[in-house]
């Protein structure tokens, strides 16, 4: 048994340089390579945006970076099956495009799409299966893939097996029942040794604001327990957050810092912080090893599940340096239709404390929630206020987009494409009114900071400049500059 594991290409959309074409490492793939590898199954990695993160196509409205999939066709004969990673609901159009040309190529490999199950910016493949399983797919996998690909691969010949696996659709059945696992220390370390680190990390620019020469991902837990109705993270982890031991966490961070040579970790956690007690243990085992890192909380954490203010002292002295959260609106009224709670004056708390350690923190937000007016959207204005004079470091500013399998999914029309509903929706009728206000919020909120703390603002500016980015504002208009530069050479 020889499969093919292949990472997609990454879009952007032209009018959005800012928010949009996001780089994850694509830690889903790594990890399945690490029990495909303690499964003695025979895989290679093709990482199609990796390999060449810098050449630039068009797909549409979009633009598109990564290497073409026709270099590697001639590889499929060599292969039983390939599993293709559907990793950001934006990759849409470029994932079937792959899927396309690896069918036209070879008629008989097995090609399976499977989803990814931990970023707000993936998408539910149970809500869309049809539209793969109609073209060039033979299944399409929901749930966590790690364990259940080794069982496909087991039993690839045999449809009556594959029938039983959950989590497997097929074009003859539908076993959605996903699979979430409980006990993720079961997992080996993914292993990155077959992922192109060096093109990633030579962008200088990532999910989160990175400084050294390397970073590296880690999920120390999985899931969320919020039913937030624009995520799609409710449907993929049924609402289940499991984690990893923190002395688990640990030794994978010292066996990626023996290995690679890294010594900045960037949590990819949906929600990292929801055990207190854990994220003590975790901050406790890092300082017992004496172990010289810098980790980061750059896909967000709910800032109530970080109780006390000690607990920032601790995440701090454990070399926790930068913090994001998401009160999403100003506005109870908007909250509550959400359907996430969130204290304020906790939060300012929280960020004060994160101030007083060196921390980076930031707030994101949304606009465009079904039903928002501009009172709601006048009450998210003074929230950012106060977070700005109580030294939030930066803001981020989503509008709402119809994600395949969250609760709002099917409130909304007009996109042609399921890589429109990235959270630059241009296709909304209000987009224009909503991207007036979302930079408007974006020059209200630098505008306050330079008066409240205008050093902060002055040391930002010599970040950008030193290509040093201790948060994602310095960060992305570096990403934007170098978007634009490739835009000019896309065909």
């Amino acid at each position: 048994m020889k499969v093919l594991l292949i990472n997609p290409q990454l879009q952007f959309n032209k009018n959005d340089k800012l928010t949009t074409g996001i780089i994850y490492l694509p830690i889903a793939i790594a990890s399945v390579s690490a029990n495909l590898k303690r499964n003695n199954v025979e895989h290679k990695i093709i990482d199609l945006f990796g390999n060449n993160p810098t050449r630039i196509d068009k797909i549409n409205n979009f633009y598109i970076l990564g290497e073409k999939i026709e270099k590697y066709l001639d590889l499929l004969s060599e292969y039983d099956a390939v599993f293709v990673y559907a990793n950001q609901v934006i990759n849409h159009l470029a994932t079937n495009q792959i899927v396309k040309k690896l069918r036209e190529k070879n008629q008989n490999i097995k090609i399976i799409t499977f989803e990814n199950t931990q970023a707000v910016t993936a998408y539910s493949l149970k809500e869309i299966y049809k539209e793969f399983i109609s073209t060039n797919n033979d299944f399409v996998l929901i749930g966590e893939p790690e364990e259940q690909i080794i069982t496909i691969c087991k039993n690839l010949d045999n449809i009556e097996e594959l029938k039983k696996i959950k989590g497997l659709i097929g074009k003859s059945f539908q076993n959605s029942s996903r699979e979430l696992i409980q006990n993720l220390d079961i997992l080996p370390f993914p292993d990155w040794s077959n992922i192109p680190l060096k093109n990633y990390w030579r962008l200088k620019y990532a999910h989160g604001p990175f400084f050294s020469k390397k970073y590296l991902s880690l999920l120390t837990s999985r899931g969320c327990p919020y039913p937030c109705k624009f995520c799609v993270v409710p449907e993929t982890n049924n609402r289940r957050w499991r984690s990893k031991s923190p002395k688990r966490v640990v030794d994978e961070i010292e066996h990626y810092i023996k290995t690679y040579q890294v010594k900045e970790f960037h949590l990819e956690d949906l929600n990292p912080t929801v055990n207190e007690i854990r994220t003590k243990e975790l901050c406790d085992e890092i300082i017992k090893r004496k172990l010289n890192i810098t980790w980061k909380i750059v896909a967000g954490t709910k800032v109530e599940s970080i109780k006390k203010t000690e607990t920032i002292d601790l995440m701090a002295k454990a070399g926790c340096k930068y913090i994001s959260i998401s009160p999403e609106s100003g506005s109870t009224r908007i909250m509550k239709e959400i359907g996430k709670p969130f204290d304020i004056n906790h939060a300012y708390k929280i960020v004060e404390r994160m101030n007083k350690n060196a921390i980076f923190s930031q707030a994101c937000f949304v606009l465009g929630y079904p039903g928002e007016n501009e009172n709601d959207i006048n009450l998210t204005k003074k929230m950012i206020f106060n977070l700005t004079k109580n030294g939030i470091d930066e803001i981020a500013i989503f509008i709402i987009s119809p994600i395949p399998g969250s609760k709002i999914f099917d409130e909304f029309e007009g996109y042609k494409s399921f890589s429109d509903l990235n959270f630059s929706p241009t296709w909304r009728e209000d987009y224009k009114k909503l991207f007036k206000k979302r930079i408007y919020f974006y020059a209200y909120f630098i505008f306050f900071k330079t008066i409240f703390h205008p050093i902060k603002v002055l040391k930002q500016i010599f970040r950008f400049f030193a290509l040093n980015f201790q948060t994602k504002m310095e960060m992305v208009p570096f990403k934007y500059l170098k978007l634009s530069f490739l835009s000019i050479f896309s065909k």
